[in-house]
């Protein structure tokens, strides 16, 4: 009973301050879209929000999917109250990460040295050279907060999360206003700058709250039972992140592409590219600031529970998880059809993306849970049928999006009815795994 009151109130605690600390997030981000939709407009939102998938891609390739698996297995230690275990999967991370870094930023440097005629708009590409610069720093910071997260521990978590976008905001948007003047391009560098910014104080504040635990030295070369669990568990995750990260880029280059071929000119097609990616989208995934971080502190909680064969516990904490998400996205979905008009118009000062975010609101539900389902799936130790899943999904949506947004009558609409499809696929066959595992532990 004792250790049940326990993890029930480390969930809550933990759920508690990661959600204060996405609301602040949310509310700094807001603001910052607010502010950059009338520096920049919904172009320069287009041309942002084409440079956002690569650095996404930079960061998930350097990270090698070692976050999610230190979380799970630094969860598992903790349970059986293996401090060197712990603290040694955690040393091994930091290591394969700091190289994988390294590689990746050499790599792209190698790579805009030869002609990219496959870039929508070349004007991204100053910008792009500046990204290596924040990928070491975020790869490692990844490493801190699995290793935090695993220990069901989440103030640096959070504390380090406000910390990197108050930088990122404010060093993003005084540089891009400063440098604005010369042109879209050289705004977009000003946005990276701030990227780098955020990161460089993200990990300085997360290594800054590892005090002396980050000093200590298990005196143990690592075993190679150990490389192998990593390596099991971050595979599958490395490869449901890349193909997350793959997926944006795909769509960064496919959607703008498809409207050019659906009779748009350039412009028009890199604004409505704004339109969706930079507006209506990120209005609604703001409420998720209330499930991100239950799912966070959820993971450790649920493999607790499967490392022990608590299955009572296990049922209890998906039943309340994905209930709880379905309720919210109801009403989320609600709100955002009947007041998109009235949101856009606040936030980003045009109400030009409230058709696509009340064309979306029916799938809100869907897009929530998959947030939820896959957080089990990866507290369950079974990362990989995630992976599966959301390329499934993602595929399909890919080919919806590649098959109707080229015509006239469907144009951004089509990709539209390509994210929903997608949402639904992957929520549903996630939350029919988890049936079927639950009854198995």
């Amino acid at each position: 009973m004792k250790s049940g009151s326990k993890l029930k109130s480390s969930l809550v605690k933990g759920t508690i301050q990661l959600t204060v600390a996405g609301a602040v997030t949310r509310v700094i981000g807001l603001v910052f879209r607010m502010a950059l939709s009338r520096l920049v407009g919904a172009e320069g939102l287009g041309l942002f929000q084409m440079i956002l998938p690569v650095y996404a891609l930079l960061a998930v390739t350097a990270g090698l999917g070692l976050s999610g698996a230190i979380t799970k297995m630094v969860a598992d230690r903790h349970a059986r109250g293996d401090l060197p275990g712990q603290l040694q999967a955690r040393q091994v991370a930091l290591r394969m990460v700091t190289v994988a870094a390294l590689a990746v930023s050499a790599a792209l440097w190698i790579g805009l040295a030869f002609p990219l005629k496959f870039i929508p708009d070349g004007r991204i590409l100053i910008a792009v050279r500046l990204m290596p610069a924040a990928v070491l720093f975020a790869a490692l910071t990844s490493i801190l907060r699995g290793f935090f997260q695993g220990r069901s521990i989440m103030a640096p978590s959070a504390f380090s999360q406000v910390g990197e976008q108050l930088f990122r905001v404010l060093v993003g948007l005084a540089a891009a206003n400063y440098l604005l003047p010369r042109g879209l391009e050289f705004a977009l560098v000003g946005l990276v700058i701030g990227i780098i910014a955020g990161e460089i104080a993200c990990f300085s504040i997360i290594a800054l709250m590892t005090g002396r635990e980050n000093r200590l030295k298990t005196g143990v070369r690592q075993p190679r039972s150990l490389l192998q669990e990593m390596f099991f568990l971050a595979v599958p995750i490395l490869v449901m992140r890349l193909s997350t990260a793959i997926t944006q880029m795909l769509e960064s280059l496919l959607i703008p592409s498809r409207l050019l071929e659906a009779g748009f000119s350039a412009s028009q097609a890199t604004t409505l590219f704004g339109q969706l990616s930079g507006m209506a989208l990120p209005l609604v995934f703001l409420p998720t600031v209330l499930i991100i971080p239950l799912n966070t502190t959820l993971v450790p909680a649920v493999a607790g529970a499967v490392v022990l064969r608590l299955r009572r516990r296990l049922y209890g904490l998906v039943k309340i998880s994905l209930w709880g998400t379905l309720v919210l996205g109801a009403f989320s979905a609600m709100g955002l059809h009947l007041f998109a008009p009235a949101l856009t118009g606040i936030l980003y000062g045009s109400s030009a993306a409230a058709p696509l975010v009340a064309r979306l609101a029916p799938a809100v539900p869907f897009a929530y849970l998959q947030f939820c389902t896959a957080a089990i799936l990866h507290g369950m130790g079974r990362p990989g049928i995630a992976v599966v899943n959301d390329l499934a999904g993602t595929l399909t949506g890919l080919a919806i999006i590649y098959a109707l947004t080229a015509r006239p009558e469907w144009g951004i609409n089509g990709v539209v009815v390509g994210y929903s499809v997608s949402f639904m696929l992957i929520a549903l066959a996630d939350c029919l795994a988890i049936a079927h595992l639950v009854r198995k532990v």
